[in-house]
């Protein structure tokens, strides 16, 4: 059998496999014309940087790409260390902007490229996926606000790039900001995954920006929230963003995973450290007993939180795995 012979369904359906093992997919489009026309449409659609050099070469591409990405990640082995990861991330989405932009009505491409750019401006994406390290002494880290508020993603993911028993910090205390401001501005965000994350506090975990503040600003549209592996996150934060009236009447589930209000050498988060905090809340105490009743089937109904990596030693190790009542 010949390519020239295989339905073009099934050699699309070949071509995508082959594209997402290749360590160099472009040279695929290389081997016909044929693969060309089927290869270009998939490996713009479903954007996956597994290196620095990889998102450099694209960001400074400059011809229009075929069709506007529905997806993109970015993982890195080991994380890297380049400081300027988000700046190139940022300019591979001005990529994609442009292209939305310039394109011209062919056959109704032009609308399904101005959908996912948005009204607003912004690459609408399906899935926005990175998995790599920030670091504290990074001085460009306000790239990672003017990378991701250029996304409207319906999922954002953005895990550590170690093995799940590794506890390493990937999201640093100092990026939190900027993550959160940059989240504030997505419409569309259904569902945010977060882990080996540390919030901004002091050595004792006492004095954060968090501590009274929601963990996240108002999303209407979310609908579920992972965080998983992260030190010092006040329950206060997760109950404040549970409990406020104006909290997103889609929020459905808040999953709290080997969380740590303070050190990974104390005791994980409970929920029960959650409907304490939330019935202390300021608002809750001065509205009276039905909202505190109010408030407290909210969190037992939305918050889970969970034990799911054993450490060698240390903390509430004899707590099986599962829920953390």
């Amino acid at each position: 059998m010949t390519f020239a012979t295989i339905p073009v369904e099934l050699l699309r359906e070949i071509l995508a496999h082959a594209l997402c093992d290749h360590p160099r997919p472009g040279e695929l489009l290389c081997v016909n014309k044929l693969f060309y026309e089927l290869g270009q449409p998939l490996l713009y659609a479903d954007l996956d940087f597994r290196s620095i050099t990889q998102l450099i070469l694209f960001s400074e591409g400059t011809s229009p790409l075929v069709c506007t990405p529905r997806t993109l990640t970015v993982a890195l082995a080991g994380g890297s260390a380049d400081f300027e990861v988000f700046k190139y991330l940022a300019a591979a989405l001005r990529r994609c902007l442009s292209t939305s932009a310039s394109r011209t009505e062919e056959g109704g491409i032009e609308s399904e490229s101005e959908e996912r750019m948005g009204n607003d401006g912004k690459v609408s994406l399906e899935l926005l996926s990175l998995r790599l390290h920030s670091h504290s002494g990074n001085p460009h880290l306000s790239y990672i606000y003017e990378a991701l508020a250029l996304a409207n993603p319906k999922t954002f993911i953005w895990r550590g790039p170690d093995p799940e028993h590794h506890f390493s910090t990937a999201i640093v205390p100092s990026a939190t900001f900027h993550l959160a401001r940059a989240i504030s501005t997505w419409t569309a965000i259904e569902h945010i995954t977060l882990t080996n994350m540390s919030f901004p506090s002091d050595q004792l975990g006492r004095n954060t920006p968090f501590a009274e503040a929601p963990l996240l600003p108002p999303l209407q549209s979310l609908r579920t929230l992972y965080i998983g592996q992260s030190t010092l996150l006040p329950p206060s934060a997760v109950a404040a963003m549970v409990a406020r009236p104006y909290a997103g009447a889609r929020l459905e589930t808040v999953r709290l995973v080997d969380t740590y209000r303070y050190s990974i050498w104390g005791p994980r988060i409970r929920r029960k450290d959650v409907e304490d905090a939330a019935i202390m809340l300021g608002d809750v105490v001065d509205a009276g007993e039905e909202r505190r009743r109010e408030v407290l089937e909210r969190v037992r109904r939305v918050v889970r939180c969970e034990k799911k990596t054993e450490r060698i030693m240390g903390g509430d190790n004899g707590d099986e795995q599962g829920l953390l009542e």
